[in-house]
């Protein structure tokens, strides 16, 4: 996020518990606080009172879910873009109202499974059919889980069923790809 910024030339302030992490942002030319971003008198050094948006990046759940409620009471119309570790930690975030939440490593699983099926043989458009299809229905699962999230046999349960139904959507696509596949080389 901060290579980007810096590249756009979007200012920011990084706040961080790690002195490592606050010397390597530094030396990039970034302004940086030590501290952590938890306590109120940090962030109002950091003047988040006149930030635009926060984006909420720390590994440790119950540390993002604490500068979150933080922020959240005492800046309630900032925007925060928050990275979450899994589904329950997305939940936990979507608690305290908090929409733009990306999980750490979807994408990149995502990503290896494109390799993955190209590797295997399959074709580009079958395997961008099937990652469509599968990052839309996880999309929707997530935000439909969410009403489950403490119920856990509700969850798993929905989750079976997801599985069930993403299995049928990927092998609808499989017959609609074959279908086109027939129609656009008929045979003599």
């Amino acid at each position: 996020v901060a290579r980007i910024l810096r590249a756009h030339r979007i200012p920011f302030t990084a706040l961080d518990i790690s002195p490592d992490q606050i010397a390597m942002v530094r030396r990039y030319g970034a302004e940086a606080y030590f501290g952590d971003a938890a306590r109120l008198d940090i962030l109002q050094a950091a003047k988040t009172a006149n930030a635009t948006a926060f984006v909420l990046a720390i590994d440790d759940v119950e540390a993002s879910l604490k500068v979150a409620a933080i922020i959240r009471a005492h800046f309630p119309e900032l925007p925060i873009y928050a990275r979450a570790r899994n589904r329950q930690h997305v939940y936990r975030l979507m608690d305290l109202g908090i929409q733009s939440i990306r999980r750490e490593t979807f994408m990149s699983s995502v990503e290896l499974t494109r390799e993955l099926l190209t590797g295997l043989g399959h074709s580009s458009e079958r395997t961008q059919k099937t990652i469509d299809r599968f990052v839309a229905h996880d999309r929707q699962m997530l935000y439909d889980g969410y009403k489950y999230a403490s119920d856990t046999d509700k969850l798993q349960t929905r989750a079976r069923d997801a599985a069930r139904e993403l299995e049928a959507l990927l092998a609808q696509d499989e017959a609609d790809i074959e279908a086109d596949a027939s129609v656009k080389s008929p045979k003599t």
